[in-house]
C-alpha cells in the first residue's frame, strides 16, 4: 500500500501515523469496557480536512462535549 500511494496509485485521501502503544493482553478491551476512552465514529472530514490541532475538539463536539470544560486535573471527591 505504501509503494502505491508513493506512486500516486493509492487512496484518495491516506493518514499515516507512527507511534507506540503498549497494552497488557486485554487492557485495551477491558479500558475500552470500562468507558476509560471517548470514542466517536471517524468522519472524513475530521480526518483529512480539519487542521490536526482541532480534530479531537471537533471529535468530541460531535458527541455533544465540550473539551475546554473539562477538567485537566483528576482526583477523588
Amino acid at each position: 500500500m505504501i509503494d502505491e500511494v508513493a506512486a500516486g496509485d493509492g487512496p484518495e485521501h491516506t493518514l499515516v501515523a507512527l507511534g507506540y502503544a503498549g497494552w497488557d493482553a486485554g487492557q485495551l478491551e477491558a479500558e475500552m469496557l470500562a468507558n476509560s476512552w471517548l470514542t466517536v465514529p471517524a468522519t472524513t472530514e475530521i480526518v483529512f480536512d480539519m487542521p490536526f490541532e482541532q480534530r479531537w475538539m471537533s471529535a468530541a463536539n460531535t458527541l455533544g462535549i465540550d473539551i475546554s470544560q473539562i477538567s485537566t486535573d483528576a482526583g477523588h471527591a
